[in-house]
């Protein structure tokens, strides 16, 4: 027996029965927890995820947020840890030197089908830049981060509502990171009428607004190092927008649309509500790609699957926008011809003012691959009208770019050639034509397809409408743009 001054309270009383249970429980619940937390940090949890690439996928369409679902077998091994061991075909979770998730090969796991996702992507292009101006613009030669990239992506309560966020850093915009895109879109005509999915949804956010092929490809995708000066002349870029979107099949020929109204023309990056620059007048545009023979396989232009059958896309465009001089990030950022000013800066010089004036923009493409084999031509007209002096005649530019790739060794080496030009009449005000060139050429080696790749190429510039830290050309430029850039992705 204990003595009685061990077994005895504060109050002289011993302690009853359910009492020393409540302790005897405490002590051993915070003992499991000091023994158990080492082991749970230290070592990694080895999932067997072999199991998901065979799991029934129809299970994932019936879940719903309540349900509890059965996980695959979870098996701690506290000998294990990521730098001794050379994984087996399974998906590791846990801490070594920092938290680690790692998997020994890319997996089916079917996670599309599920109510909730979450998916993290990213990317960046790193490039050596060489211009050697032949007119008043200064040399560059410098590294660059051109684009470093990182992608959050998914569904929530059902495969129907997406979102989409990405943000961006470059080395041309210091240390700041911007939100590049946020979106959501509902497969409206799929969850609400039973249709197939993607015949009928809503789009909302900060996107690429329909409009050029060229800005409907992703960066990565490119064959070159990045755009052409014409397909930036004529660019439409981002904005905040609404839009509608879909997909159907005509007879054997595939077909997508979307249009949207949005803010502005090349207003994705202006600030808005009552301390922002822009006007009241909302743009409109809409875009339509066909498929006319073959299956045209992934988005990107350059033919990896090597297609034993031609195939082709055609597509058509258009966008109008009325601007107003009080929303003066869309009255500054429209250019001419050949000289890259700013049509506003011309207006200014006109003896009566100009506040107003629309502009409409319209564009067709074409593209094919075949045996190694890709061909694109998107060609572009704009027309500048009803300004509200009527002194000021209308405007008219149009340009195009024509690319072409051949893969010398399938999948890996592919040898590029480009020719863009813009020509038209605003950079004069309507008294005479003006044109600008670019012709490129270049190769790309391919690692991992988009994936891992080097791209070097060449260009040479004969005046530039554009004003472009992507690009690294500056409006009037003559020279010689060398470009070498490094690509890597997830």
């Amino acid at each position: 027996m204990l003595a009685d001054s061990e077994a005895t309270n504060g109050s002289g009383s011993l302690p009853s029965e359910r009492q020393l249970a409540w302790v005897g429980g405490l002590a051993a619940l915070v003992a499991a927890y000091c023994f158990s937390l080492p082991l749970a940090i230290a070592a990694p949890y080895d999932i067997d995820f072999e199991i998901a690439d065979h799991l029934d996928t129809e299970m994932f369409s019936e879940l719903s947020p309540r349900d509890t679902v059965k996980r695959p077998p979870v098996r701690i091994d506290p000998e294990f840890t990521l730098a001794a061991h050379r994984p087996r075909g399974r998906v590791r979770v846990g801490y070594d030197d920092g938290f680690v998730i790692a998997s020994s090969k890319q997996r089916q796991l079917h996670a599309d089908r599920a109510n909730f996702l979450l998916q993290i992507n990213g990317w960046s292009q790193l490039r050596h830049t060489n211009l050697n101006s032949q007119g008043s613009n200064p040399d560059i030669n410098q590294f660059q981060l051109k684009r470093a990239r990182l992608v959050f992506s998914g569904h929530t309560w059902t495969p129907d509502l997406t979102f989409f966020a990405q943000f961006d850093g470059r080395s041309s915009s210091g240390d700041d990171l911007r939100l590049l895109d946020y979106f959501l879109t509902y497969d409206v005509g799929h969850h609400v009428w039973g249709w197939e999915p993607g015949v009928l949804g809503f789009k909302t956010g900060k996107y690429k607004i329909p409009f050029t092929m060229a800005r409907y490809l992703s960066g990565r995708e490119f064959e070159f190092s990045d755009r052409s000066v014409a397909s930036m002349y004529f660019d439409v870029n981002r904005s905040l927008a609404w839009g509608l979107y879909g997909a159907r099949t005509a007879g054997r020929t595939p077909w997508d649309w979307e249009v949207a109204i949005f803010n502005g023309l090349v207003t994705g990056g202006a600030e808005t509500g009552s301390s922002g620059n822009l006007d009241n007048n909302f743009a409109y545009s809409g875009r339509l790609f066909v498929y006319p023979t073959g299956e045209w396989g992934r988005g990107e232009l350059a033919d990896f699957q090597g297609h034993r059958r031609l195939a082709t896309r055609a597509g058509l465009a258009f966008a109008t926008s009325t601007i107003q001089s009080t929303g003066t990030t869309e009255f500054s950022s429209v250019r001419v011809v050949d000289s890259g000013a700013t049509l506003a800066s011309l207006l200014s010089s006109w003896p009566t003012p100009v506040d107003e004036y629309s502009v409409n923009l319209y564009s067709m493409d074409a593209s094919c691959k075949w045996r190694g084999w890709s061909a694109t031509l998107e060609y572009y007209f704009r027309q500048i009208h009803n300004f509200d002096n009527p002194t000021v005649p209308n405007l008219f530019d149009h340009g195009f770019w024509f690319q072409l790739g051949r893969f010398v060794i399938p999948g890996k080496l592919q040898l590029l050639t480009r020719w863009s030009r813009v020509a038209g009449n605003s950079g004069t005000l309507g008294t005479a034509d003006q044109s600008a060139e670019e012709i490129a050429a270049g190769m790309a080696w391919y690692f991992r397809e988009q994936h891992s790749k080097l791209v070097l190429d060449v260009t040479r510039l004969d005046g530039a409408p554009i004003n472009s830290p992507a690009l690294d050309i500056t409006p009037g430029e003559i020279g010689w743009l060398f470009r070498t850039q490094i690509q890597l992705a997830f």
